[in-house]
């Protein structure tokens, strides 16, 4: 029997590494032996190359644990001041600690049995490094327990930005259109006999002019938040845009046209009563109010509707409706979500439009939305009032007008 020693200042994976080439350099003189004789393994020898291939496999295990096990020693020394390996190198002698691990092995006898034979490593349960508990005081180990920190910004909930998709887009380079308007058209058109006159027509025309407006709003942001959190400096970003959008969404339905706001659609002459500013006829749905609505812009305007804009707890009341049977009218709660729609139209949602206030329109054929230049951010550190009060260049807005 040999008790193989170490330098006494090498490591515990030195030392399980020298092992580990023992067990190499042993599988590979029975190799070479069997090559040089130009034969196979016995059986006995197939069984000694498995133990050492075994052996080879378990202190490679142990050499990756013991790197693991070497780097918490050193973290717990950085908040210890030490005393970590202090205790590892005074819990117990080094006699004590290889009598406490290898005691099983010895009296089992394995240490008999022919050949190569090794007997377990001395290891120190981190658990009894100790004498007094570890805690997250100053005098202790300090703050152990990290924060676990997400990654992104959790946003605010906004209401969907619904009214825009359903305009017929335009651009302009100016600060307002000018667009003619037919006001009257008397068609006095009739079959008339020879010889005699035909009837005069009056076709009637109003010039209107749309200002392009804009809407803008700005927040203070220090110069290290720009500089030093770019995902931060780009949640501000597409907040500041977020805020132009919901303002314009609104403003597209309910501006009064009193300077500096937008006229909206809700606001603009001519507009039908049937559901904007009234009810439906006793014993009618609003779906029926919406079809007649579709009706008399079909019959008076002679264009096709092609959207309706409605808040969503007018929406719920149309879903809800049921039979006599109580069997739900349209789709279940239980059936895959559709796009809204009544009619054939495509119905949009939104909060910006009062509650039992429904707008039919023929949006994407008589209503457009000019728009001068795009949404800009910027950043500026110059004074104040000549920022927020755009005396030059940057903000965050949006331009344009809206004509119907």
């Amino acid at each position: 029997m040999s008790l193989v020693t170490m330098p006494s200042g090498s490591t515990a994976v030195d030392r399980l590494v020298q092992q580990q080439a023992l067990v190499y350099r042993q599988m590979e003189a029975m190799v070479k032996q069997a090559e040089a004789e130009s034969r196979g393994f016995t059986e006995e020898e197939t069984k000694r190359y498995k133990e050492l291939t075994d052996q080879h496999a378990h202190l490679e295990k142990r050499i990756g644990q013991t790197h693991s096990d070497a780097e918490q020693l050193r973290a717990l020394d950085r908040l210890t001041g030490g005393a970590a390996t202090q205790a590892y190198s005074t819990r117990s002698s080094a006699g004590t600690l290889f009598a406490e691990a290898t005691g099983e092995f010895f009296k089992a006898g394995g240490h008999r049995r022919s050949g190569y034979w090794e007997s377990p490593a001395a290891e120190v349960p981190y658990s009894s490094l100790f004498a007094t508990t570890l805690t997250e005081g100053a005098g202790s180990g300090g703050a152990l327990v990290v924060p676990d920190y997400r990654p992104g910004i959790v946003p605010g909930a906004t209401r969907p930005i619904v009214v825009m998709d359903l305009l017929m887009p335009g651009t302009t380079n100016s600060n307002a259109v000018v667009y003619m308007q037919e006001t009257t058209f008397t068609n006095a058109a009739t079959p008339v006999a020879e010889g005699t006159a035909k009837p005069e027509s009056a076709l009637v025309f109003a010039q209107v002019t749309e200002p392009v407006l804009k809407i803008a709003h700005w927040l203070p942001v220090s110069d290290e938040l720009l500089e030093d959190v770019p995902a931060i400096s780009a949640y501000i970003d597409g907040r500041l845009r977020l805020g132009v959008q919901l303002a314009e969404d609104d403003q597209l339905l309910n501006g009064n046209g009193t300077l500096p706001n937008f006229r909206g659609l809700l606001n603009r002459s001519g507009l039908a009563t049937t559901i904007v500013q009234g009810t439906p006829t006793a014993g009618e749905s609003v779906a029926d109010a919406i079809l007649r609505q579709i009706a008399a812009i079909t019959t008076t305007s002679f264009t096709a509707p092609t959207g309706i804009v409605m808040n969503p707890a007018d929406w719920v009341s149309q879903q809800i409706l049921k039979s006599t049977t109580n069997d739900y009218i349209g789709p279940s709660p239980f059936e895959t979500p559709i796009t809204p729609t009544l009619w054939g139209l495509p119905v949009a949602l939104t909060a910006a439009i009062a509650a039992k206030t429904v707008l039919v329109g023929a949006f994407a054929t008589m209503a457009q939305f000019f728009r001068r230049g795009g949404i800009s951010v910027a950043a500026s550190n110059s004074h104040q009032d000549y920022f927020v009060k755009n005396l030059n260049n940057g903000g965050t807005a949006s331009e344009g007008a809206c004509a119907n």
